[in-house]
């Protein structure tokens, strides 16, 4: 992902903001405290670089070898096509407990904006079925000329379609932040809907990393910068207030990592993973085979 991606890091501002107020009243109305589900998750897992260090001599066996070492994937590739039989075949390709966010068609959010999309709709609903127990949000990222003057098209859209699938959705222009009016407007449609916001931690629109919680869930897309001391010192706090909402009362939080080199994903996922199990909050992922993820240059063997 190439959203808010700087060639220069220095300088920037990576504190996270305090969470907004709405959050500890969203959080406290879950009386019934039950365990985090925290799953990392990775983009893709077509990426050469990916595939050699996950190991594995096929897009099937790539598939298997991603689903030991983490338990989601954003599944950005629907955005472009998909179909019936290729849910299917991911899905069974997968461990039980492993879950696929598959993102809405570009004919959808792009080309439609929103508007007159029933039956692209309709087909995309009927496909992600497919998928069966491991299909899990469904999200999608609004164009970046997408503002908060198309409100009530968000509306109209969130209305009819957050009743079919659990939805997540990423706005990327800045007048939804820009005004305080647009961005309670939009915070609260999303928590009337039970629509999860998506946070996103990318370094150029630091405002997008807006912290808001509308629902019991949370999706988080963060992008990385090959490495940077700065990508782990971020994951460091982003351990911490995951930990705090999860000692809140979140029931579940998708973190989807994207690096420019896809195979340093993994670093990232291994370096939170260690955090959150030293805050007490390991990440799911009973099916894990072995400890630890894959080193550069190790061999999971031939699928």
């Amino acid at each position: 992902m190439e959203f808010g991606r700087l060639p220069d890091v220095r300088g920037v501002d990576f504190t996270l903001p305090a969470d907004p107020a709405r959050n500890r009243s969203l959080l406290r109305a879950t009386e019934e405290r039950v365990p985090c589900d925290l799953r990392m998750g990775l983009p893709s897992w077509s990426d050469l670089g990916l595939a050699a260090r996950l190991g594995g001599k096929s897009p099937a066996g790539v598939l298997r070898a991603h689903g030991a070492a983490v338990p989601a994937n954003e599944l950005n590739s629907t955005f472009y096509g998909y179909t019936a039989e290729r849910f299917r075949r991911w899905a069974a390709s997968v461990p039980e407990g492993f879950l696929f966010c598959p993102k809405l068609p570009r004919t959808v959010t792009h080309d439609g904006m929103l508007e007159g999309v029933e039956e692209e709709m309709g087909a995309f609903v009927e496909a992600t079925a497919s998928l069966g127990a491991r299909r899990g949000l469904t999200w999608f990222a609004l164009p970046p000329y997408f503002g908060a003057a198309r409100l009530g098209t968000l509306a109209a859209f969130l209305d009819e379609w957050a009743r079919e699938l659990p939805l997540a959705v990423e706005v990327r222009d800045p007048s939804w932040f820009q005004d305080q009016g647009a961005t309670d407007a939009l915070f609260g449609l999303l928590e009337s809907l039970s629509v999860t916001a998506i946070i996103t931690d990318t370094a150029g629109r630091r405002d997008c990393a807006h912290m808001t919680l509308s629902t019991s869930r949370t999706l988080i897309r963060f992008v990385g910068n090959a490495l940077h001391p700065s990508d782990f010192q971020r994951l460091d706090r982003w351990a911490e207030r995951l930990t705090s909402w999860a000692d809140g009362g979140l029931e579940q939080a998708y973190f989807f990592f994207h690096q420019q080199d896809e195979a340093q994903t993994l670093d990232l996922a291994e370096h939170l993973e260690r955090r959150l199990a030293e805050a007490g909050r390991p990440v799911l992922g009973p099916w894990r085979a072995g400890s630890g993820f894959i080193p550069p240059g190790a061999q999971l063997g031939l699928f």
